[in-house]
């Protein structure tokens, strides 16, 4: 298994057992012998036969037995394992002995060999842990530290690993699932090294890093210990709450009821429930089902929805079970009275039926239905042994049709959330060619991915330099001054010195206020804020009573916090107005410039609210009806942008005086010259690029606020500048003759630099031109004021 990750990142370099092995009877002799000499016990004339058996037959003491004479003396194993597995439940336990760690066992009960010795039967380790090849190696593994820690260690750490055993019957096609227990009893571990004691941080370390299997062998070695004797499993069979469990884990999947795939696995898991590897599954979502006004959808149905109308259903089996909230069997629909929705059952073969209405708060919200091309061959106990995830299948139906519900109705004008006006006819269309269905009124159909194609991204951000650090400072010194004002009332008062637990209290504050002036490290706060309302302000609350004299300064600490939320919050209240006067500054500034702007030629537009503001724009002909697109619209908006950063940087600059937290900005811009196609999330209620190709875009966007000058450790968004990034050396053309022009116009300084970008996960080759705001400069920045066409006209 070298070098190999596994599904869930088990880190295991080794490639083969590195322990010793043997197999030996002489720890359980022992016990026999023991019995032997104990007159009382119920099994001792079996001992004392058994022993005089092996007395006979020396070669079963050996320390390093031959599993050939295990195989040769069939009777002699029996009789001793007559002492582990008891012969009276031969026929109704599953229980198997093995060779220390072996797959095969040397001896098993008569049940197991029934269950699990045909050979159309195959036992395989159920759980994706690690990839198929690599199960029973780590199985090994992982079995060999259980019984160490048990062993050498006495620590028992990990009763719940699970090792589920899945049977699959190759004839039949039924799947069935067991847990499976290993009894260690009469397995011996020898040091062949004299073994690390472990300290509690290392044992802690253990668990933290269960699946790091190289950890753990250097940690402890195997190759450093001897396994002898043998072990005993037992199994048990779960198949009931395992794939309960794994169906309550697939319906927690949005997908699941919604997606082939997903709904696969759904049958995959209630055939195996209901032992029927042919029965067929099919899920209903009902919305406002009724008969005289049948307004629903089908999803998942055994008869596809394209054979059967919404009027097809009534008087059926499904309005019954609707109707009485009762779930409904048909043993044989060749004995119904024909209908059409019989007719199409037996047309497809099913002979028999069920359907379980789901019921969520006393209201119909879909229905399960299983069908058998047997007649008879669905019972009542079968249906029912699913009824533990019938509400979870309720909620899952509940949850899709609320999330296809809105996205009907958010799709129509004014109830669409979250969508551009530039946008809405498209929204628009699509719910006119939604509604339009024939095979029933109102029929509303999965509605069609809402995409534009051909669009030129604009990306923007104005970001608060170092918004993380000042955060910080404000925290640690609002800290820091609510353990001084705590410090000089408990601290200085000699009548409260000879107290001890405030003598004990005035050493936990120098203390944390040696922690506060290192830096704070994440969850210092939270343990400091606790301590002032746990430990302080109760004594603080008495020692008011009993001292007259400090009620005025105790009153001042509790005045000076917080009223709402109890803490000491002053300069942190500062940097959050200082943010938050930035954001609005910015956010003001766009909304005020993207009304005139959108008059020029309607874009899309979104921006977000961090600690600063970014912002998406795209424009194409897609996004646009009855109106003719022409590049000029882009260089309008391009320029727009230019100068709106200017204008940003510009106000921010101008406020920097009544800020309380002295914040600033850097801004960047990236230049995408490629269309693109943008696709409408539902799910997000937001666009974002489509197709793989354009997944380099998003991924830039992501990381270009941190990136770095090639071979230099400054970032290329500063205070004060525009970082203009791009990829082409023609993309950034157009952006050189606007540069120009804004500096003639006194916008921008004379400097212009011309760098190269630090490669970026997922982006190289990146550069960037980055111009200085001319702050000095009072002209106008109101970007309406400026005439674009005949601007744009003298630029080209």
């Amino acid at each position: 298994m070298n070098n190999k990750e596994t599904e869930e990142n088990i880190k295991c370099t080794l490639s083969k057992i590195p322990f010793k092995i043997s197999l030996c009877f002489e720890y359980l002799i022992q016990d026999i012998e023991k019995i032997a000499l104990n007159e009382k016990h119920p099994m001792n004339l079996m001992a004392q036969q058994t022993c005089e058996l092996i007395n006979n037959h020396n070669e079963f003491k050996s320390s390093n037995m031959d599993i050939q004479v295990v195989e040769k003396n069939p009777e002699i194993v029996e009789r001793l394992m007559s002492f582990v597995v008891n012969p009276m439940y031969q026929d109704c336990q599953l229980t198997a002995v093995h060779q220390p760690f072996a797959m095969m066992p040397f001896f098993a009960s008569q049940y197991y060999y029934e269950l699990f010795g045909d050979a159309n039967k195959s036992l395989e380790i159920e759980n994706t842990i690690v990839k198929d090849e690599d199960k029973k190696f780590i199985t090994v593994l992982f079995h060999a530290y259980l019984l160490i820690l048990d062993k050498i260690y006495h620590l028992d750490l990990f009763k719940d690993k699970p090792f589920t055993f899945k049977l699959i019957d190759r004839k039949s096609k039924l799947v069935k699932f067991f847990s499976s227990v290993v009894n260690g009893k009469y397995i011996q571990i020898q040091d062949v090294k004299p073994h690390k004691k472990l300290d509690p941080d290392e044992i802690k370390s253990l668990i933290n890093r269960e699946n790091d299997l190289d950890y753990w062998n250097k940690m402890i070695p195997l190759e450093n210990y001897e396994f002898s004797g043998f072990m005993k499993i037992d199994y048990f069979d779960v198949t009931y709450d395992y794939v309960i469990s794994q169906l309550k884990s697939e319906l927690l999947n949005r997908s699941s009821i919604i997606t082939e795939k997903g709904f696969d696995n759904i049958r995959k898991w209630i055939r195996s429930l209901i032992e029927n590897p042919d029965l067929e599954v099919g899920l209903i979502a009902v919305n406002d089902f009724k008969t005289t006004n049948t307004k629903k959808s089908i999803w998942k149905s055994i008869i596809p929805y394209s054979e059967l109308s919404c009027s097809d259903y009534i008087n059926s089996v499904y309005e019954n079970a609707f109707k009485t909230k009762k779930i409904v069997i048909t043993n044989d629909f060749n004995e119904e009275k024909p209908n059409i929705v019989i007719n199409a059952f037996l047309n497809k073969g099913i002979r028999s039926h069920v359907i379980v209405p789901l019921v969520l708060d006393g209201e119909v919200v879909g229905g399960l239905e299983f069908a058998c091309s047997k007649p008879g061959n669905l019972s009542m106990i079968q249906v029912k042994r699913l009824i533990e995830v019938y509400p979870i299948f309720a909620l899952a139906i509940k949850r899709s049709l609320t999330e296809w519900n809105d996205k009907v109705n958010s799709i129509i004008q004014k109830e669409f959330t979250a969508i551009h006006p530039s946008v809405e006819w498209k929204f628009r269309e699509v719910v006119e060619e939604t509604l339009s269905g024939d095979n029933c009124e109102e029929n509303i159909k999965v509605v069609e991915p809402i995409v534009f194609n051909d669009v030129i991204p604009i990306y923007g951000a104005s970001d608060i330099r170092g918004s993380s650090i000042e955060r910080n400072k404000a925290i640690q010194a609002d800290l820091k001054d609510q353990l001084i004002m705590v410090k000089n009332i408990l601290c200085v008062d000699d009548r409260l010195k000879v107290i001890p637990l405030v003598t004990n209290l005035c050493y936990k504050i120098d203390q944390y206020l040696v922690t506060v002036n290192k830096g704070l490290r994440a969850g210092d706060e939270i343990t400091i804020i606790d301590f002032c309302k746990n430990e302080i302000e109760p004594i603080f609350k008495i020692l008011k009573e009993r001292f007259v004299d400090l009620q005025p300064n105790i009153d001042k600490y509790f005045n000076a916090l917080d009223q709402n939320i109890g803490i000491y919050y002053n300069k942190r209240r500062d940097f959050e107005a200082s943010l938050t006067t930035i954001n609005e500054q910015i956010s003001n500034i766009l909304e005020e410039e993207q009304i005139i702007i959108q008059a020029v030629f309607p874009h899309y537009f979104e921006k977000y609210k961090t600690d600063g503001i970014e912002y998406n724009a795209y424009i194409g002909q897609s996004l646009v009806k009855d109106i003719t697109y022409n590049d000029i619209y882009l260089r309008n908006i391009r320029l727009w942008q230019l100068l709106v950063m200017v204008k940003i940087a510009r106000r921010i600059r101008a406020v920097q005086s009544d800020l309380k937290t002295k914040l600033d900005i850097s801004q960047l811009i990236l230049v995408h010259t490629s269309p693109l196609s943008i696709a409408f999330r539902q799910d997000e209620k937001k666009f974002d690029v489509d197709g793989a190709y354009n997944i380099r875009y998003e991924i830039t966007k992501k990381r270009i606020d941190k990136a770095l000058i090639k071979n230099s450790k400054q970032r290329i968004t500063q205070v004060g500048k525009i970082a203009i990034i791009y990829s082409y050396a023609e993309e950034i053309e157009e952006y050189k003759r606007y540069i120009d022009f804004l500096i003639s116009q006194n916008y921008l300084k004379k400097t212009i630099e011309d760098l190269e970008l630090e490669d970026l996960k997922g982006a190289s080759g990146l550069k960037a031109l980055r111009v200085e705001v001319d702050f000095e400069n009072t002209k106008n920045t109101i970007v309406g004021d400026l005439e674009f066409d005949s601007l744009i006209g003298s630029l080209l």
